[in-house]
């Protein structure tokens, strides 16, 4: 099966990339990773396309509905407010969705938005995670580390974080350790709120190959995203590497932790970083839990199966006879 996976976030930093690279490493299948329009002339079997909601989506699907080429779209993202009913106003500038002979979703809060834009059934597939590269290699000490990954965004609530911890970062004598790409000069910001604070590293970019370590150098993860999370693929690696998550309630992270972690309010961090901080036995049973959690739900090998599998139902034109019954 020649597969083409189109996206206008091909290339960039972010979750769809590394999706989409991910997995076309797993999928025993050719796999075209692009982000030109272009790439529809090498004849794929079948095309998938990452997000929903871009002028490339709207060009491929057309393109390929003239071919007779089966799609499947899937839907990464959802917008601030994505529970309120404004969203189904806008369903009529979004016909085109109707056109994929399938549409996925990575979580079901994802699913939620999309459906507002179309009538078709959402499959929920979730992100996968490498958990080969992403494994418990912690020694025995504890470091007292707090770990945050991710894009130096706003909507991530990072920079709450230093003014949140800075009282109990003190009484734990714990370390925070900030890493991500920066984005709308977040990262001065950071480095300054850092000065005030002995216990906190920015780190800004770290390589995919460093991860791993970090993870597994921090006792808990942190993600105090405010909104627009239909997943946390940073939650999962940190999972991945037995290291619990605290996380705020904001789109899917609830769902998405399920095991091995907390979710609780912006407000309540403080309160639930140090509760983990004064209990390491329950840091250690968080971490079993959500290394088993992923190898189950997460692992590549895992979700790559049901998206091939997805693949096959399309191209056998039994999709639809399975939803519409």
């Amino acid at each position: 099966m020649r597969i083409l996976m189109l996206s206008e976030f091909y290339g960039r930093t972010g979750g769809i990339n590394t999706h989409m690279t991910e997995l076309s490493r797993f999928l025993r299948h050719e796999v075209i990773l692009s982000n030109n329009i272009e790439s529809m002339n090498a004849r794929p079997d079948i095309v998938h396309i990452h997000h929903a909601f871009t002028p490339l989506t709207f060009k491929a699907l057309k393109m390929a509905k003239k071919r007779g080429i089966p799609v499947i779209v899937t839907n990464h993202s959802i917008a601030p407010l994505h529970d309120i009913y404004f969203w189904k106003l806008l369903k009529l500038g979004f016909k085109y969705l109707n056109d994929a002979s399938a549409i996925i979703a990575v979580s079901n809060a994802a699913k939620r938005f999309i459906s507002n834009f179309t009538s078709k059934d959402i499959v929920v597939i979730p992100n996968g995670v490498d958990v080969e590269k992403f494994r418990p290699m912690k020694s025995k000490e504890r470091s007292k580390a707090l770990l945050y990954i991710g894009r130096l965004s706003a909507r991530k609530g990072v920079q709450l974080l230093i003014p949140l911890l800075f009282k109990c970062l003190k009484e734990h004598d714990a370390e925070l350790i900030i890493a991500g790409k920066d984005e709308m000069f977040m990262l001065p910001l950071l480095k300054l709120q850092g000065k005030l604070c002995k216990n906190v590293k920015v780190l800004g970019f770290v390589p995919d190959a460093n991860l791993p370590e970090l993870y597994n150098y921090a006792d808990l993860f942190l993600m105090p995203s405010l909104t627009m999370e239909s997943f946390g693929i940073t939650a999962i690696e940190s999972l991945a590497c037995a290291t619990p998550v605290i996380a705020t309630k904001a789109g899917a992270l609830p769902e998405i932790i399920r095991s091995g972690g907390v979710t609780t309010s912006l407000w309540e961090f403080p309160k639930a970083v140090a509760n983990l901080l004064s209990d390491p036995d329950r840091i250690r049973k968080l971490g079993k839990e959500g290394r088993k959690f992923v190898e189950e739900e997460y692992s590549w090998d895992v979700v790559a199966k049901r998206i091939e599998n997805l693949y096959f139902k399309v191209l056998d034109g039994e999709f639809h006879e399975e939803h519409n019954t």
